[in-house]
């Protein structure tokens, strides 16, 4: 989107405001309900099932697309002698063990790290800024035609998790704070992501940010932080990964419960276990980063050419313990 390309992110922040909003609305008029029960009653069952399904699905193709990214990089950052099949198993059984502990385990450990993570991770951002240049982010008020607006649209993938919360809404213990929590949420989230996109682009420009195929890890190069340089990619790594299994447990609760729901049989940690090795083939079926990749600039190219197409992109669980 070019050298404001910020600004982008800053409009797909404002449309995940009204997503938010519908899904407080239908949350409160079924407020003991998962959206996988209550569509059969509103929908009829056979749409219902079907839209139900659809719903999963999704959940499942960024869960799959996210852990075979984040298993890509593992492997070109830590452990580039380890086969991926491996990288993945070990990714993948964690998640699981983490969707295993149900949504009172997920919170929990989520309200534990989550000071932990977000100081690194902000630590990170903010020493990347010393060799922030000014010319970098200039035009910034210029709008060059619908590349922006649309380029927003793209941008917008980080908020899809908020669909999540049409499975755990029943679990929240204060749903009449639900808007002000989630928003808030979803808003410390698009502070984190902005400036790491400002701060990428500023270092190292919008041309030369596609240099990189991890413009946000390259950042921790340009930190200079005293007595921790030479570690200090290790800490910021470990807390990326460390977020990154939460989130994906979420996920993987989340399909599990779904699942138990849709079928109406067996529980959710019965899913958790059947669902392993059809996650693990899927996420193994691409051979490489660039198989990856291409499938997604196809399809994201597609949903511009015909408005139709997949949403994808990078998971962002922010969890509260009193929210669920």
């Amino acid at each position: 989107m070019g050298n404001n390309g910020y600004w982008g992110f800053f409009l797909a922040f404002i449309i995940s405001i009204p997503v938010i909003f519908v899904t407080c609305l239908l949350g409160k008029r079924f407020p003991r309900k998962t959206v996988i029960q209550y569509l059969p009653e509103v929908m009829g069952i056979p749409l219902g099932k079907l839209l139900g399904f659809v719903y999963l699905a999704a959940i499942m193709g960024i869960m799959i697309w996210a852990s075979r990214t984040i298993s890509e990089l593992i492997s070109i950052y830590l452990l580039s002698r380890t086969p991926l099949w491996v990288e993945v198993f070990l990714f993948l059984i964690i998640s699981a063990y983490v969707a295993y502990q149900g949504i009172e385990g997920i919170t929990r450990l989520a309200s534990f790290i989550f000071p932990l993570t977000i100081f690194l991770g902000l630590m990170a951002i903010l020493f990347s800024f010393q060799n922030f240049e000014l010319e970098n982010i200039r035009p910034i008020f210029f709008i060059d035609g619908l590349k922006i607006p649309l380029g927003s649209l793209h941008m917008f993938c980080p908020f899809i998790s908020l669909l999540t919360v049409l499975m755990i809404y029943p679990y929240l213990t204060e749903k009449q704070k639900d808007f002000k929590v989630i928003t808030g949420a979803a808003s410390l989230t698009f502070v984190l992501i902005f400036l790491v996109i400002l701060s990428g682009i500023g270092n190292y420009s919008a041309s030369g940010v596609l240099r990189y195929s991890w413009p946000v890890l390259e950042l921790t190069r340009k930190t200079n932080l005293p007595f921790v340089l030479q570690t200090f990619g290790l800490f910021f790594a470990a807390f990326w990964l460390t977020q990154a299994l939460v989130g994906t447990g979420f996920f993987y609760y989340v399909l599990s419960e779904g699942m138990s729901e849709l079928l109406n049989v067996l529980n959710y940690k019965w899913f958790a276990l059947i669902l392993f090795p059809i996650t693990f083939f899927l996420i193994m079926l691409p051979s490489g980063v660039l198989d990856v990749r291409f499938f997604f600039f196809v399809s994201s190219h597609s949903w511009f050419c015909f408005n139709a197409g997949p949403a994808c992109g990078y998971i962002t669980c922010c969890t509260l313990e009193k929210t669920g």
